[in-house]
């Protein structure tokens, strides 16, 4: 991160991509054989279902980031699941540094591997649901991919969208030069198609 490219040439464009608003959790849970390993990993697939899903951690230690937009109770049906299912499991309904640190001591004396997550340009926070851009330089073929935690975001926070994320690349780590004007893309939500989930979503829903 300590590369500069504030006197190359300017930039192209920048890919604005918003985080969605929500409410997080963060879930972790002792796993003692690949059988249960895979019980959790099925688990929140189901999940991914009905919320956003970012996981953290796969082995010993399995855990998941979660985010839903209004209702949480999705949060407690899925911690009495963890809880009636496996021997250890903790629920954080939050995601911060000490979060994090958490989840690597754990994995590190269980020798679990740790999934690379976003990190804010700005702070270097890492932030699961980050807002991010994609920045294309005139000078350079491949683009930047960026992400900006949440509190970051907040802090320059601006009602035109595209002030807000110039402000935020212009803060970043790398020293970009961001004119005033340099050409912002809103990038448009991506909506998937998912195949009929109901029936088997029934026991977190119900």
């Amino acid at each position: 991160m300590g590369r500069s490219y504030s006197r190359q040439a300017e930039i192209d464009h920048i890919r604005f991509f918003p985080a969605h608003p929500g409410n997080r959790a963060v879930f972790m849970v002792e796993a003692r054989s690949r059988k249960e390993m895979r019980q959790v990993r099925e688990l929140f697939d189901m999940v991914g279902q009905l919320a956003e899903v970012v996981p953290i951690s796969h082995g010993t230690v399995m855990s998941y980031a979660v985010q839903v937009q209004g209702d949480t109770s999705l949060f407690g049906k899925i911690e009495w699941l963890l809880k009636t299912q496996f021997t250890f499991s903790v629920v954080e309904r939050s995601f911060s540094d000490v979060t994090f640190r958490l989840i690597r001591s754990l994995c590190e004396e269980s020798n679990t591997p740790v999934e690379e997550l976003p990190e804010c340009g700005i702070c270097a926070t890492v932030d699961p649901f980050p807002t991010r851009a994609t920045v294309d330089l005139k000078s350079q073929e491949e683009p930047l991919h960026l992400a900006y935690c949440t509190r970051c975001t907040a802090r320059f926070a601006e009602e035109d969208e595209q002030v807000l994320i110039r402000e935020l690349v212009r803060r970043d780590r790398l020293r970009l030069r961001v004119a005033a004007d340099a050409p912002v893309m809103l990038m448009p939500e991506i909506i998937e198609e998912r195949p009929e989930w109901e029936s088997d979503a029934v026991a977190i829903t119900g």
